[in-house]
């Protein structure tokens, strides 16, 4: 593609504000679903699951019912907010799951018999691999809050996950 008397290799996509709009996502706006996974409303597992970016994980053969950037790229984002002492029941993926702790610190814990554990301090990152048993707890809020925030990268349009 030639722009400006420049040849490119990629092909260039010309988008107009309107349409960028759609691929914005403002935290203060996020929705979560209370029920979007079977653990999220247990003692010790509550948490808000915000899917930010992709169409929703496969959770036992359902799908998420909320995005705030419904899109198919190959990779799913999502915010998880949690006060002290909660997080998931430990789950399986079949894809790899990147985690960064962005208030607040975090536990990721892994193995069959949660046997294995690394603290997180904000920005602090843990890339987990696929088919290996994990779970992660929030261990102290961010600071002024009381809840700490995390963010959760799978790649793959539709990562499956089964609850152990």
């Amino acid at each position: 593609m030639t722009v400006a008397d420049k040849t490119y290799e990629m092909p260039i996509q010309a988008l107009t504000p309107q349409q960028m709009q759609s691929r914005v996502a403002r935290f203060k706006e996020l929705r979560f679903p209370p029920d979007r996974y079977p653990d999220s409303q247990l003692p010790g597992h509550v948490r808000r699951n915000y899917l930010v970016i992709g169409r929703g994980l496969v959770v036992e053969g359902g799908k998420d019912p909320m995005s705030a950037i419904p899109i198919d790229e190959g990779f799913q984002m999502s915010y998880v907010e949690a006060e002290p002492g909660n997080g998931p029941m430990l789950h399986n993926h079949d894809t790899n799951e990147t985690f960064v702790a962005i208030k607040g610190r975090w536990r990721v814990i892994w193995g069959v018999d949660e046997e294995h554990s690394v603290d997180l301090d904000p920005l602090d990152v843990c890339s987990m691999p696929a088919y290996t048993p994990r779970r992660f707890i929030n261990l102290e809020p961010g600071e002024g809050s009381t809840m700490g925030l995390l963010l959760a990268v799978q790649p793959g349009n539709a990562p499956n996950c089964e609850f152990m």
